[in-house]
C-alpha cells in the first residue's frame, strides 16, 4: 500500500511539471506574470509611451514689464514703454486677439513710440502671464470669456484707469475680439480715441453687458472678404459718434494678418491715434559728426 501511494505521489508532481512547463512557454519572453485585480507587483505595462506635456518655454527678460489689479482681484501683466523726454505723453493700449498674448502687438510699440505715443501691451486675463488673482487663485482661459461682461471689459477698464494716471489722453488698439472692446472703451469713456481692426458687430452686446456702446472716434479697418468683419465694420461706422473713419481693405486677411499685409492700414492707425490724442512726435536723434582722419584737413 505504501508503495502504490508513493508511486502515486511521483506521477502526480511529474505531470504537474509538465503541465507548467507547457504553460509556460506559451508566454512571449517578455511578458509580466499576471497578478489579481487590485495588486500592484506584476502589472502588465502599457504598449504605449506615457503622454508627458511639453515644457513651458521661458519667456525673456522684459525690462518693461508692470502689473496692476483689476476691480474683481486679477493681477494683469503688461509693458509699458514712454516715450523718452515725454512723461507726458499720450498713451495707447494695445489689446492681443483672443488666445494670443501681449507679445502680438509688442512688436509694433516703437512706431508708436516713434509717432510721440506711450504703449501698454497687455495680457488679458488667463493669457499669456495674467493667469492669477491676488489671493493666488489661477484664471484659466476659457470660451466662455468671450461674452462675459464681468471679465475683459474689467481689464480693460483698468488698464485705461492705469493710463490715465500717466498720460493725459488715453487711446486703445484692439483686433478681433479686442477691436470690440477697444469700441467698447471709447463708448463708456474709458479712451479717448480707438482703432478697431476686424471687429464683430454681433457679439459686443454680450461683451457690454449693461455698458454703453456706440463707438466714439474710432477708425473702424477690415477686409472686404473676411467672413462678417466687412458688414460689421460698416454698422459700427453708422452707429459711431463722430470723429469716426471706416476703412476696408481687398482681401480677407484679420485683426494682425490685415496689418502685416496692408501697411498702409497700419499707417493709418498710427496717424489716427496719434492725430486724435495730439501727440508730439520727439526730436529726431541728431547724428554725431564724425571726427577729421588724422593728417587730413581741419
Amino acid at each position: 500500500m505504501i508503495l502504490r501511494a508513493t508511486r502515486r505521489l511521483r506521477f502526480a508532481a511529474v505531470l504537474g511539471a509538465v503541465v507548467l512547463l507547457a504553460g509556460s512557454s506559451a508566454l512571449p519572453a517578455d511578458a509580466a506574470t499576471p497578478t489579481r485585480k487590485g495588486k500592484g507587483k506584476g502589472k502588465r505595462r502599457p504598449s504605449h509611451p506615457t503622454f508627458t506635456a511639453p515644457p513651458a518655454v521661458p519667456r525673456p527678460p522684459d525690462p518693461f514689464r508692470v502689473t496692476l489689479a483689476t476691480a474683481d482681484g486679477v493681477e494683469l501683466v503688461g509693458s509699458f514703454r514712454p516715450v523718452p523726454g515725454q512723461p507726458d505723453a499720450p498713451a495707447v493700449l494695445l489689446l492681443h486677439a483672443f488666445s494670443r498674448d501681449r507679445r502680438e502687438l509688442d512688436e509694433r510699440a516703437g512706431d508708436l513710440t516713434a509717432r510721440g505715443l506711450a504703449t501698454l501691451a497687455l495680457d488679458l486675463r488667463g493669457h499669456g502671464e495674467s493667469t492669477r488673482r491676488r489671493d493666488g487663485r489661477k484664471v484659466s482661459l476659457v470660451p466662455s470669456l468671450q461674452s462675459d461682461p464681468n471679465a475683459f471689459p474689467r481689464d480693460v477698464e483698468a488698464a485705461c484707469a492705469w493710463l490715465r494716471q500717466r498720460s493725459p489722453r488715453v487711446g486703445v488698439l484692439g483686433l478681433s475680439l479686442s477691436a470690440d472692446l477697444a469700441i467698447l472703451a471709447t463708448a463708456s469713456g474709458w479712451a479717448d480715441a480707438a482703432v478697431a481692426v476686424s471687429a464683430n458687430a454681433a457679439q459686443l452686446p454680450a461683451l457690454a453687458g449693461s455698458r454703453p456702446t456706440v463707438p466714439r472716434g474710432t477708425l473702424v479697418l477690415a477686409s472686404e472678404s473676411d467672413p462678417g468683419r466687412a458688414e460689421s465694420a460698416r454698422a459700427l461706422d453708422r452707429a459711431g459718434l463722430p470723429p469716426k473713419s471706416l476703412s476696408l481693405y481687398p482681401g480677407a486677411a484679420h485683426a494682425l494678418d490685415l496689418l502685416i499685409q496692408r501697411p498702409e492700414a497700419w499707417k493709418a492707425a498710427v496717424g489716427w491715434l496719434g492725430e486724435l490724442l495730439g501727440a508730439v512726435p520727439p526730436p529726431a536723434p541728431v547724428a554725431p559728426v564724425p571726427s577729421p582722419t588724422p593728417g587730413g584737413p581741419p
